[in-house]
């Protein structure tokens, strides 16, 4: 769990590998940790529906946040325009 909750902004990410069976999802955040390293999305807040996970398409463009500067807790941000 983060130590350091101190607000850390909000980044561009790409899917890199999403799984709906088990709900995992990994993306890459370049502004932050260039275009090669992946992260882990958190699964907090999230649930599967009937089994299925509901993750993006790999290559996807997200808009991620995390929960401290060391990122042990990446959030996907759900932009919906209208």
């Amino acid at each position: 769990m983060s130590t350091n909750n101190t607000p850390v902004g909000v980044y561009r990410a790409i899917v890199s590998s999403a799984n709906a069976t088990t709900g995992e999802i990994k993306v890459r955040i370049p502004a932050r940790f260039g275009p090669e390293t992946p992260v882990s999305v958190s699964k907090i807040g999230r649930k599967a529906v009937g089994g299925v996970w509901s993750v993006p398409k790999v290559g996807d463009q997200v808009v991620v946040t995390a929960d401290g500067t060391d990122f042990s807790n990446v959030f996907i941000l759900n932009v919906n325009p209208s």
